[in-house]
């Protein structure tokens, strides 16, 4: 009985939850509490089942909710394990266990900054442009099937991605997830995210930016090709890495994305109208 008792959550409570973190985490995005209101609807399911023989269960599963929607901010998929966490927390807490509600936010607040980072490098900088490249290729052939195979491989990684984590948050605990982080796993994972990152964008610049001179210098019985003669031969591609590099260097000066569009747009008209850009 006293193993029983420890989990007072039925399974299906909890895939509800982690259905409602993962589907409706950015309804709701505020700047007051960001993710907040979200943490509070992934507990809509499992609050029911907490403090259900307390005399006092409403006002301590009002403090429940209370507690977790205040503000959260962390990558939906990556920080799934902390709602887990959280949940697993807040369940033992109704058990009786001498578990503050303070400890549970300050948990929630300390894992947030490590997850997002990782989860907005690996996700972001990894999976999606990894992704993108190969179905663009694919819609390239003149077929729809790169862009379905796009939402449907993006909707698997990010549920069943979400899903496993937030079990593992639920199973494990703050331990296992203060431990991952302790060994100096997620600097490795980081630094390993950034490389791959880097090499992604550089096929991807390599594959997609094109940019190429269309001077010609005539002389006395010959043409000489920019293009061809000077650039193609000295180093392939240089005009698109060059041009990415300025980019990058106007990002870096803060400007904003509107108007490194807007310049690009100009280049392209001028160089094209001019003949300096083929």
């Amino acid at each position: 009985m006293a193993e029983k008792a420890k989990h007072i959550i039925p399974k299906k409570a909890l895939y509800h939850a982690a259905f409602n973190w993962e589907t409706w985490v950015q309804t709701n995005y505020n700047y007051e509490r960001m993710m907040g209101m979200a943490c509070g609807h992934t507990f809509v399911p499992i609050i029911q089942y907490l403090y259900k023989d307390d005399p006092n269960g409403n006002e301590k599963r009002k403090e429940v909710m209370q507690r977790e929607m205040e503000f959260f901010n962390v990558h939906p998929e990556f920080g799934s394990c902390i709602l887990g966490m959280a949940i697993a927390l807040e369940e033992q807490k109704s058990l009786g266990e001498p578990i503050p509600g303070e400890f549970i936010t300050s948990l929630k607040t300390s894992l947030m900054g490590p997850l997002a980072g990782i989860g907005d490098t690996i996700w972001q900088g990894v999976l999606i442009p990894i992704l993108l490249a190969i179905c663009i290729d694919i819609t390239l052939t003149g077929t729809v099937w790169g862009a379905v195979a796009y939402l449907v491989l993006m909707l698997a990684i990010t549920y069943i991605f979400s899903f496993a984590n937030f079990f593992f948050g639920y199973k494990q605990g703050s331990e296992a997830i203060m431990d991952f982080l302790e060994k100096g796993i997620l600097d490795k994972l980081l630094l390993g995210a950034q490389v791959m990152g880097c090499m992604v964008m550089g096929g991807l610049i390599a594959n997609y930016v094109k940019l190429s001179c269309g001077l010609e210098i005539v002389t006395s019985g010959s043409t000489f090709n920019v293009q061809e003669q000077l650039f193609d031969a000295v180093m392939p591609g240089i005009l698109p890495f060059a041009f990415t590099m300025l980019v990058y260097w106007l990002m870096k000066k803060r400007w904003t994305s509107l108007k490194i569009i807007a310049l690009i747009v100009v280049i392209g008209i001028v160089g094209g109208v001019t003949g300096i850009l083929a």
